[in-house]
């Protein structure tokens, strides 16, 4: 996937999704009415072509009804996006499959994160990713992450936004070795990513981890160094990272650093 180069799609501090989509750039006002029926908010989605193009490139934005924006840049497709769509959490059908393989363009959403705004901001962003799938976006794909979702699994977990599990899921994912296991995401939201041995298999590693981010975006800061935290039979401790293994496919992972959850 040579095309996608996570270095350069995304940002530190900035939630970015490529939305590959069947449509060419009049589809905006579909999506404005699509948002208002699902969100029940009034926003602006507006992209003007550069040049003469009717497909790409243009740029955008998506504006809410308090000036906060997100930004709209329209590219080539990505084909490659098509290896991806049996990976989502929920796979995508096969008439999503070929859609995707068809793709006309990708619309590139950005939201800048303000300091201690990193809820809201993924509780909005979530609510356009969705707007998009309801519109007929047959997946998105989150660079940050290195991660497809169908829109199955983006409606499932946008259902219910104050829920953060939900948030978890659609923006924290997680990559392994055979000893470590590691998220990716935590970083958009000024968090340090976290890292844990595989003692007892892959999924509880990865519900370990997933649990320990939920603990922190809802607290909306990292633990002490030093905790000792009560996590199912077991106690770990949080200690400074990394340990384990650097991720060298997404860069920005880890910007603000990595905890290290260990067992006793």
């Amino acid at each position: 996937m040579s095309d996608v180069t996570p270095e350069t799609k995304a940002t530190p501090n900035s939630f970015v999704a490529l939305i590959p989509v069947p449509w060419n750039l009049d589809h905006a006002e579909h999506l404005i009415e699509f948002h208002g029926q699902r969100w029940l908010e009034h926003t602006k989605y507006e992209v003007q072509p550069i040049g003469d193009a009717i497909t790409y490139p243009a740029t955008g934005t998506v504006q809410f009804e308090d000036g906060v924006t997100a930004t709209i840049v329209v590219e080539e497709p990505l084909p490659q996006l098509v290896e991806l769509a049996a990976t989502s959490r929920i796979p995508c059908t096969l008439g999503e499959a070929m859609m995707l393989r068809d793709h006309v363009a990708i619309w590139r959403v950005t939201m800048s994160v303000e300091q201690d705004k990193g809820l809201d901001t993924a509780k909005r962003f979530a609510r356009i990713l969705n707007t998009f799938v309801e519109a007929g976006a047959p997946a998105v794909f989150l660079p940050a992450m290195l991660e497809l979702h169908s829109p199955a699994f983006l409606q499932a977990q946008s259902n219910d936004l104050e829920k953060i599990a939900g948030l978890v899921n659609l923006f924290v994912g997680a990559w392994n070795t055979k000893e470590w296991m590691m998220t990716r995401g935590l970083t958009v939201f000024g968090l340090p990513e976290l890292e844990t041995p595989i003692i007892d298999g892959l999924n509880s590693a990865y519900f370990r981890l997933m649990d320990l981010a939920s603990s922190m975006l809802m607290q909306q800061s990292p633990f002490a160094p030093g905790s000792r935290l009560q996590i199912g039979p077991k106690t770990y401790t949080v200690e400074f990272g990394p340990i384990g293994p650097r991720d060298e496919q997404v860069p920005i992972s880890g910007t603000f650093g990595v905890q290290s959850l260990t067992p006793d």
